[in-house]
């Protein structure tokens, strides 16, 4: 029996290592304890959990070129909406959201829209169709929501006088949903806040 050369021993354990390799891989991404990652799509629609570290903020330019700041919001309840005026679910549920700004404002609860990967002739025209009054700013790059761990648009974060986060939406609401939520926002607002 002829024995293998050099050569073909290195070739034959390179083969026995990429067969180990990439069994190994397939192994793995089967295992149920893999994360499993769907980007830009949310797999999993209603309260989710908070996905920003506490403390996170944010500093975008509004429409007009102001700077807004999330900070500039502290001392009332905030509900931040990550939104794209070519997102489908997000024209779905805009004229609710403006109708639930006007209706809400009364209470003290305020709205922002972060308009992410859009441009400024969009979203106006966006918010001039669904007449959208509260504040909208851009994130044209996504770095806000990447912040913010935001998978896909819409996402909502509602958020205490404080400046605390309380929960976490994703996808789109209905009238009542969104009334649910905002119900639940201003009992979270009392609670931290010692009302």
């Amino acid at each position: 029996m002829k024995l293998l050369s050099t050569k073909n021993l290195i070739a034959f354990m390179s083969f026995l290592f990429l067969i180990l390799f990439f069994s190994l891989m397939i192994a793995g991404s089967l295992s149920e304890k893999t994360p499993k990652i769907n980007l830009g799509v949310n797999s999993v629609l209603g309260e989710v959990d908070i996905s920003a570290p506490e403390g996170t903020n944010f500093s975008l330019e509004n429409l007009d070129g102001k700077n807004v700041n999330l900070s500039d919001y502290q001392g009332s309840p905030l509900v931040i909406d990550f939104w794209s005026s070519w997102c489908g679910p997000c024209i779905k549920e805009a004229s609710i959201l403006s109708e639930a700004e006007k209706e809400w404002s009364f209470r003290g609860i305020k709205f922002i829209g972060i308009a992410v990967w859009d441009e400024s002739d969009q979203i106006k025209e966006f918010m001039n169709k669904y007449n959208i009054q509260y504040d909208i700013v851009i994130d044209k790059n996504g770095s806000t929501a990447v912040d913010f761990g935001v998978i896909a648009v819409p996402e909502k974060f509602f958020v205490t006088s404080d400046g605390s986060f309380a929960f976490k939406i994703n996808g789109p609401n209905n009238k009542e949903s969104l009334d649910g939520y905002l119900n639940r926002l201003l009992e979270e607002d009392k609670k931290h806040n010692g009302n």
